[in-house]
């Protein structure tokens, strides 16, 4: 009753543990939703699932007559089904949490690495799922390929584990793959945070739109999200450097906020100060200005600094003189312009540049 799911059939009553869309990782007691991608078909795999001690099987095909096991037929996205019955199984974990979601073509993982940092730095007990890793309290946990979004029903386990472990708030980086497959539906996004949207991905969304419009999702994703007993800030924090400014910011449902590195707006900089070792620059939020100096380099996570400011200070209360001290203590993100001192008489960087607005700004960074 509280999964918008449109049922064709009689409603099995069965006892859940999980649930997959691959055959493979069914376990006894799972339910496996049959996917049709766009290579493969997932009703294919239903005897594997079968096999494998799936108790449940989710299709948009009626039951065969041949099996016996529980059948759930619907329609719709069942992308869209699978994220909200893992929300269920998991007992809406996100209802619990003050989520905030981060998107964009470069600068998300550190941006989400930063709103991590700052919330647990004011003493907010704070989970992380990027796509280097999740955190959970004192857990750091794997969370795959790192190159995207875990599928629906890891997001929905590891904020179960969030709730149990008395987490109030997430950070959830989210990718273009995983908002146009539908795996932070349910996520239940409080705060939408956009970096930035360039040249990427056309390879999988086809035209520069549609890699656009899955950026999107994310703010179209805060009018979605159901009423929390926390409440339920709806606020956009959008760059207005970005060039796609003007569709996000129509996109916005309810509250928006404004970061510029080049412009004024809610949040801006200037004074910026781009050195070997450090960078430094002015933050102006509201009438008051900060002095903020950082151990990143590149002029960029100037942009990312204000992106984690407008979503902490404006979205969530911090306070903006201790936040902008804190900004000084972020330890490395791992692959992000990470400099490597293993005492040689050269400079090492690692990086994750891997976008042709983010490799011109990693080498201008290194220049």
């Amino acid at each position: 009753r509280d999964i918008p799911v449109s049922v064709l059939s009689d409603i099995p009553r069965v006892l859940l543990r999980g649930i997959s869309a691959d055959s493979r990782q069914i376990k006894p007691g799972f339910a496996f939703v049959a996917i049709k991608g766009d290579n493969v078909d997932g009703n294919r795999f239903i005897p594997n699932a079968i096999e494998n001690g799936a108790r449940l099987i989710v299709s948009k095909n009626p039951k065969p007559a041949s099996l016996d096991v529980a059948w759930l037929q619907v329609e719709g996205d069942l992308r869209a089904v699978l994220a909200h019955m893992a929300a269920a199984i998991e007992g809406f974990p996100a209802r619990k949490l003050r989520v905030i979601g981060v998107t964009g073509t470069d600068g998300k993982t550190t941006t989400s690495s930063m709103i991590h940092h700052l919330l647990s730095k004011a003493g907010i007990k704070t989970g992380m799922i990027s796509t280097v890793n999740a955190l959970i309290g004192d857990q750091e946990l794997d969370t795959g390929f790192h190159v995207t979004t875990p599928d629906a029903p890891d997001i929905q386990r590891y904020m179960r584990m969030m709730v149990d472990a008395g987490i109030s708030h997430c950070v959830l980086e989210c990718t273009s793959h995983g908002l146009a497959q539908g795996r932070v539906i349910a996520a239940d996004i409080d705060i939408a945070v956009i970096t930035n949207i360039t040249h990427e991905h056309l390879d999988y969304h086809g035209s520069l739109e549609a890699y656009v419009h899955a950026k999107g999702l994310l703010v179209e994703a805060l009018a979605q999200t159901p009423r929390k007993r926390i409440g339920n800030p709806r606020l956009a924090v959008l760059n207005k450097d970005d060039e796609h400014y003007a569709y996000t910011k129509r996109l916005a449902p309810g509250k928006l906020v404004t970061y510029s590195r080049l412009n004024e707006a809610d949040i801006w900089a200037n004074e910026i100060d781009n050195q070997p070792d450090q960078l430094s620059f002015t933050a102006h939020i509201g009438k008051q200005s900060y002095r903020i100096k950082s151990p990143m380099i590149g002029i960029f996570n100037v942009s990312n600094s204000l992106a984690a400011l407008a979503a902490t200070v404006l979205g969530l209360g911090l306070d903006p003189a201790q936040a902008a001290q804190h900004i000084s203590s972020l330890p490395p993100v791992p692959g992000r312009m990470e400099v490597i001192n293993m005492g040689q008489n050269f400079t090492a960087i690692v990086d994750f540049a891997h976008t042709p607005n983010a490799l011109e700004r990693s080498l201008e960074t290194i220049r």
